[in-house]
């Protein structure tokens, strides 16, 4: 399981429940995953004895709610710790590890330390190459345009032995020594190690880094570098950025835990943001394994969440390094994809482009309206018009065509629901065009195009007024119409648009019935499902809770006022972080396990969204 994770927009880390790094992404983030999700192995040498990681007693967490992970690792028969320090450099893509390896005897020690990489560059293990360079005192991997740099060393002495071969090292250090290999292509493996003399009842320092590039002279020039003041400066000037970089929020949490929570989910989603502007879903490369695909895309939908949580935390300039990346993402028609690599190309998709002998686009068309709801709402807090104006020029107003054209009988014409499965007009999907259309509006005024806004405005007037008739069945909002016009009244948690996206009133009696039905069907243990009779990932009777779902209905009643219920499902989220922080994107309704990914940004973004609400009321 990925319980921590770390990025700097070039390098993205994520460290397993042993305190491995056993995730790399460069020089995307979620793109390219340098170990194919194979850890970094740890291994330690002492009296004879070797202890392998998986050994370990270990607990993983965030520093005071940092940026940077603290890893404790006991080895109880050895009796020995490593408290461990995972960060990184914001100017140079370099992971420090700062290790303190303390003695538990009462006797002086010798100890050696190991680490054991199986790189996987350009995330294949094929035409690799690793060698030692006495330049630089370190162990190179390269192929191509990737290159990675491993050192490990102490205060005293740079790496002392290492191995480079082809095929698993754990064997070799089972005898306390390296063989020495200097070179080795193809499936290559490195391991390295470094002596530590221990004095009885204390520790001593050692230091492990990885230093990417896509050159080999620039990842000698990194690697010159690094040495153990470095490191030690860099951990002193990282964790005081991270300090003020979380001192925008002013809020007073009575509860540190939510404080806490809070913070994580801030860096949890700026983690999983590219220094381009794209946003991926998650960096849990787990799923890869067994469903050869991922949540390492870029969904237009997760990012506006994301980006929105960030806007309204404070932090702007993120929000308008996504815009950057957003403006250049829609096709010649006007819509946005299913979703999108870090680099911006197309991603893989399940989305047909033919249904019943008839093209279709293939899309959700959520998915075109929330960027355009996204940079309406960033305009309207700061109204800087310098800063929409090439967004507006490259995308909305295109996309706003796109959205007022995309319709048949005064609603949007049939679209794929958010949750990828169902085809039809969506509640979900009216409610964000409804948002997108008005907010669009606004910054078409504020353009000069006053034609483009009154359009949007007439349409977006219209479509509610259609809605509340073809989408409205016994006092409450419906699912979906069908493809065969049909109304679905199955209840789904997605209903809750309406009132976010401000085409009604939270105290709107059709939403006031609509969340009633959403708690009365689908709260399974204090949480909520996504619909009734859910499948997906479902492991036990009932169906799996989700965070976002959950968190849904607390902004419900936070904007309604209700604080108290709202910090009902606020603290039932909470509670299902695992130990480190990170949120999942379900859970099992009986032991609460997380069922899927870890951490999902969406979860935290919503955490962020309803926190913010909760607070300003």
């Amino acid at each position: 399981m990925r319980v921590a994770s770390l990025g700097n927009g070039n390098l993205l880390v994520n460290v397993d429940e042993k305190g491995r790094i056993i995730d790399l992404y460069y020089p995307y983030v979620g793109m390219e995953n340098q170990t194919s999700g194979e850890p970094v192995r740890m291994a330690v040498f002492s009296e004879g004895v070797t202890s392998i990681d998986d050994e370990w007693k270990v607990d993983v967490g965030y520093l005071d709610s940092t940026n940077m992970i603290e890893v404790k690792q006991n080895l109880e028969k050895m009796k020995l710790s490593l408290l461990t320090y995972y960060f990184l450099d914001n100017e140079e893509n370099t992971l420090y590890a700062l290790i303190k390896v303390f003695n538990g005897t009462n006797k002086k020690r010798d100890v050696k330390l190991f680490f054991i990489n199986n790189f996987n560059l350009y995330s294949s293990p094929f035409g690799d190459t690793g060698f030692y360079d006495p330049i630089t005192q370190s162990v190179i991997h390269y192929k191509a345009k990737r290159y990675i740099g491993v050192k490990l060393f102490s205060t005293s002495s740079f790496t002392e032995e290492y191995q480079i071969s082809k095929g698993d090292l754990m064997y070799d250090v089972y005898d306390g020594k390296l063989d020495g290999g200097t070179i080795a292509n193809g499936d290559v493996n490195s391991a390295v190690a470094v002596n530590l003399t221990i004095d009885a009842g204390s520790f001593s320092k050692a230091y492990f880094t990885l230093s990417f590039s896509r050159g080999l002279e620039e990842l000698r020039r990194m690697l010159r570098k690094v040495n153990f003041a470095q490191v030690e400066t860099s951990f002193t000037l990282s964790y005081m950025f991270w300090k003020n970089w979380l001192s925008k929020s002013s809020f007073k949490f009575n509860d540190d835990k939510l404080r806490k929570l809070y913070n994580i989910s801030l860096l949890t989603v700026r983690n999983h943001m590219d220094a381009r502007g794209s946003m991926i879903a998650s960096s849990d490369y787990s799923f890869v394994k067994v469903y050869a695909d991922s949540y390492q895309y870029c969904w237009p939908r997760d990012c506006a969440y994301g980006a929105y949580a960030l806007e309204v935390s404070g932090y702007r300039d993120l929000v308008n390094r996504h815009l950057k990346f957003a403006e250049c993402l829609p096709s010649s028609e006007g819509f946005l994809y299913h979703k999108y690599n870090p680099d911006g190309t197309l991603a893989s998709s399940w989305h047909p482009w033919v249904m019943d002998g008839k093209p279709i686009y293939p899309i959700q068309e959520d998915e075109t309206a929330l960027p355009i709801w996204l940079m309406g709402a960033h305009f309207k807090n700061g109204e800087d018009i310098d800063e929409i104006e090439k967004p507006y020029k490259k995308f909305v107003k295109g996309s706003m065509k796109f959205l007022m054209d995309y319709m048949e009988e005064g609603l949007p014409r049939p679209s794929f629901d958010l949750w990828e499965e169902r085809y039809g007009v969506h509640t979900f999907t009216v409610a964000t065009v409804y948002g997108a259309l008005q907010n669009g509006a606004i910054m078409a005024r504020a353009m000069g195009d006053e034609v483009l806004a009154e359009d949007a405005i007439e349409v977006a007037t219209s479509l509610k007024e259609v809605a509340m008739k073809k989408m409205v069945y016994n006092g409450r909002f419906i699912r979906r119409i069908d493809e065969k016009g049909e109304k679905d009244l199955i209840v789904d948690a997605s209903m809750y648009a309406p009132y976010f996206f401000g085409m009604v009133k939270p105290d709107d009696p059709v939403m006031m019935k609509t969340i009633q039905e959403i708690e009365g069907k689908l709260n399974v243990n204090g949480g909520i499902i996504r619909y009734e009779n859910d499948f997906y990932q479902r492991r036990k009777k009932q169906p799996n809770p989700w965070i976002i779902t959950t968190l849904w209905v607390a902004e419900y009643y936070a904007d309604l006022g209700k604080i108290d219920k709202a910090m009902e499902y606020i603290n039932w989220a909470s509670r299902k972080a695992i130990a480190s922080g990170l949120l999942p994107e379900q859970i099992d309704p009986e032991t609460d396990e997380p069922t899927s990914v870890t951490p999902l940004v969406w979860s935290h973004a919503e955490y962020i969204i309803a926190i913010n609400k909760v607070m300003k009321v």
